[in-house]
């Protein structure tokens, strides 16, 4: 009998190790899916005066199933496998513009998804593998 109870407890356990990415995935946004406007998001034109949003940036999760989820949610380790906003306290929380005084600040959301997301797919063309757009309007659809 404890044989048998210790055999079905390896095997749950085993299983639920087993099906936790799916359930993670599962919970993945559709292809269909449109990066949220960041409110209080400051944006600056050329000429130096207070500028507009460029449209919203469609992102086809499937099209990134194979990066490890970590790579671009990289608190969710920390943060016990929770999937945060990218502007909470602590994190890229800065809604300034981007200038040439604070144009690598991490800090700010802007930066950090460009950097994410650009530099990947410009790393991609290097290498000559199939990417995603590295222009502004290729991006910026909807």
């Amino acid at each position: 009998m404890k044989k048998k109870l210790l055999i079905s407890l390896i095997c749950a356990a085993f299983l639920s190790l087993a099906a936790a990415p799916m359930l993670s995935a599962a919970d993945a946004p559709g292809d269909d899916y449109v990066i949220p406007k960041v409110e209080g998001l400051k944006f600056k034109d050329k000429d130096g005066k207070p500028g507009k949003l460029q449209k919203l940036v469609a992102f086809p999760h499937s099209k990134h199933a194979s990066v490890e989820c970590a790579q671009c949610h990289h608190t969710m380790e920390a943060d016990g496998g929770a999937i945060k906003s990218c502007t909470e306290a602590g994190c890229h929380d800065s809604l300034e513009f981007r200038d040439k005084d604070n144009a690598k600040d991490i800090k700010l959301v802007e930066v950090a998804y460009h950097a994410q997301c650009l530099d990947c797919h410009k790393d991609l063309k290097k290498e000559q593998k199939p990417t995603g757009p590295t222009a502004c309007g290729k991006c910026h659809t909807k």
